[in-house]
């Protein structure tokens, strides 16, 4: 999978410092070392809680060390950071991945000797070396991830969301999207403020209407029920059909909300276009 969409493509980092030779990483962490990439070829590990992951991480971490910052470490265990592993289509560990300009390729699965270790890594830098990757770093602190400056309008509405006045911040979203329907960050500033909005004049509802069903979904979604929240709304959804377009609006917010790349939106996308058509 390509993942240099998450990092700027003409953003180099030479020289950089790294907090350690391997560190541990979760999606932040991700994301400033696929823009380390760019400059600097980076190995991941995807590890778990066994034996043969303990054995190849002491491996690798002498590997990378004795590199003289030819590449960057980072580890994912597949256990705490499983959406990660997903994307690099990694399903067992231990695990081994290059990442050149955003882009992962495996190396291996399972245990490997230093020996093999270090042939597999040759060809890496040779690639790199192709891709003229070739800067170097040196440990001292986490790269951080490429900040990407808003734009006027976007500054404006969040200034208001955290000055409190919400229905400023959602007449600016909402004339962004007239003027961008194509800005996916205007609307995911869009549904979050009519998100925050609900919360605040969230009161007792119907006990069998679809605005309590709203509601509960709102609920299921600020416990971190993020598919109960998505289920119960597209059971409803199956069953009852004049209260449809009022609960398909809802799941496409909570879809630009949740973020159209989460595999549980993904799933859950699919089953409404199911159920539609």
């Amino acid at each position: 999978m390509d993942l240099s969409g998450l990092t700027q493509k003409d953003q180099k980092v030479p020289n950089q410092a790294v907090a350690d030779w391997l560190v541990n990483g979760d999606e932040a962490t991700l994301r400033a070392y696929l823009a380390l990439s760019e400059a600097t070829p980076v190995l991941m590990l995807v590890t778990d809680q066994s034996e043969a992951s303990t054995r190849l991480r002491a491996v690798v971490y002498e590997v990378i060390q004795a590199s003289a910052g030819r590449f960057a470490g980072i580890e994912i265990s597949i256990e705490q950071q499983p959406q990660i592993a997903q994307a690099v289509a990694v399903q067992q560990a231990p695990a081994m991945l290059a990442i050149l300009a955003g882009q992962p390729a495996p190396l291996f699965q399972g245990e490997a000797t230093k020996d093999q270790l270090l042939n597999v890594l040759t060809q890496v830098l040779q690639m790199a070396a192709e891709k003229k990757i070739t800067s170097q770093v040196s440990v001292g602190a986490v790269p951080e991830a490429p900040k990407k400056s808003l734009p006027p309008e976007h500054q404006a509405a969040v200034a208001a969301i955290d000055s409190g006045d919400l229905e400023k911040a959602l007449g600016l979203y909402q004339k962004l999207i007239v003027e961008y329907p194509n800005d996916s960050e205007a609307q995911a500033g869009l549904a979050q403020v009519k998100f925050m909005i609900r919360l605040a004049n969230a009161g007792p509802e119907a006990a069998n209407g679809v605005e309590s069903l709203l509601v509960s979904a709102d609920q299921l979604l600020v416990a971190g029920q993020v598919e109960q929240a998505l289920t119960s709304l597209l059971e409803r959804f199956e069953v009852d059909f004049e209260n449809r377009e009022a609960i398909r609006e809802r799941l496409l917010e909570l879809f630009v909300l949740i973020g159209n790349a989460e595999p549980a939106v993904l799933e859950a996308r699919k089953k409404l276009a199911t159920l539609m058509f």
